[in-house]
């Protein structure tokens, strides 16, 4: 599972850079169609996800990934599991917080895709 941990933390690190980034466009690549995330906010469908990615309203200007660990599910699937520490900006002002996060990435060909992002906060 080496090669393959490795490819899926890279591509949750790359899914943080989009959002860090405003790329909206990584994430209209990187999710299936069916994909949802569940946090604080909600459910967001895939379209839900790249717009509000794409519009960048509050900034995510650091994302510190640790804890990461990778577990094999069933054939073709696999979940990377992390706490993530974010600064985002809101308004003129840095605001930190802190999460526990699950990604379910789905094989689909030569590639992987997100099947579902769960968000869930931790006491600041």
């Amino acid at each position: 599972m080496g090669a393959v941990m490795d490819e899926l933390i890279g591509l949750e690190e790359e899914l943080w850079r989009a959002n860090r980034e405003g790329d909206g466009a990584f994430y209209e690549r990187s999710l299936r169609d069916d994909a949802v995330a569940v946090s604080q906010y909600g459910v967001m469908t895939k379209a839900d996800a790249v717009a509000t990615i794409g519009a960048n309203r509050n900034p995510y200007l650091k994302t510190a990934l640790s804890d990461v660990r990778v577990v094999g599910v069933g054939d073709g699937g696999a979940a990377v599991t992390y706490r993530v520490d974010v600064v985002a900006l809101v308004g003129e002002r840095e605001v930190g917080f802190s999460a526990l996060a699950t990604t379910v990435y789905a094989r689909e060909g030569d590639g992987w895709l997100v099947a579902l992002h769960q968000q869930s906060p931790l006491a600041a």
